[in-house]
This record gives structure tokens, sequence and C-alpha cells, in this order.
């Protein structure tokens, strides 16, 4: 699944704005489309907020996949009898722990 780019993102954000404009307008509710077209002004505030938002989700999304992946080595760990399995899986879950590492650093820079 492709991640939208910041232009889609915001383009999407003003179309469901604007229906809300259509919307308070059919209503008759002018204070609401006052409101609207003052959250427009401020279109890419809200638009970098909500892929950072996004990603953050994605982000602790791939840590708990991780997390996962480690508790099922870990018990392939406690039940293995076979030395070099054991090493195997040591390795993996070495692999594993960097990557978790990286993507928590990744989750801290975004803010």
């Amino acid at each position: 699944m492709r991640t939208p780019s910041v232009q889609e993102w915001s383009r999407k954000w003003v179309d469901d704005h604007l229906d809300l404009y259509n919307y308070a307008g059919s209503l008759g509710d002018t204070e609401w489309q006052q409101a609207i077209i003052e959250l427009l002004k401020f279109r890419d505030n809200y638009v970098h907020q909500e892929i950072r938002a996004r990603l953050r989700q994605d982000l602790w999304k791939m840590y708990d996949s991780i997390n996962l992946k480690m508790l099922e080595l870990f018990e392939q760990l406690r039940q293995s009898k076979d030395n070099t399995q054991i090493e195997t899986i040591r390795e993996q879950v070495w692999v594993l722990k960097t990557q978790r590492i990286e993507i928590s650093k990744k989750i801290l820079a975004v803010k």
C-alpha cells in the first residue's frame, strides 16, 4: 500500500472541508461556514499534523509487529535444543532488536 503524498493529503483535506462548507451552506449556517474558511487558511498546518499522526501510527504498528516476532523467537529459543538453531534464532532476535531501536528513534523524531 502506497503512502499518499503531501499534495494528495492536502487535496483530500481541502475537498472534505469544502464538502462541509457546502453542507453548512445548505443548512444556512454561515457561522460554521466562516469557521471552515478559517480552517482552510491553515490547511498546511493541519495536513502536516495529520501526516505526522499517521506516520506515528504506522511506526507503532511496525514496532508492535517486531515485538510479536521477538516473542515468537523467544518461545522458539526456549524450546530449542539444537545449538545451531539457537544461534540462528539469537541472530534473528538481534536483527529485530536493531530494527526496533531504529523505529523507536523515528517515533521520537516525529513530533
